[in-house]
């Protein structure tokens, strides 16, 4: 059985809106956060799977690991011996 040692590293992005305050509460049905999952996740995801792709000896998939796909996107980033 080979030798595995692994790490953990997070990108928590904490998405916040502010609205005035005659603002009624949830009346656009929280729009700002469906532009976010529409145009800036999959931007910042194809910029994060580029970056790690274009690393020698790097591979990534898709790891769930019980998180709220959602909200949390993971990765496994596996790493090569380099020859």
């Amino acid at each position: 059985m080979n030798h595995v040692e692994e790490r953990e590293f997070q990108i928590v992005l904490h998405l916040r809106a502010e609205f005035p305050e005659d603002y009624a509460g949830q009346e656009d049905g929280f729009a700002w956060h469906e532009r976010f999952q529409a145009e800036l996740r999959p931007a910042l995801l194809r910029a994060l799977t580029t970056t790690l792709r274009a690393a020698p000896h790097v591979s990534t998939l898709p790891s769930p690991r019980g998180r709220d796909p959602e909200s949390c996107v993971e990765l496994e980033v596996r790493f090569t011996p380099r020859p």
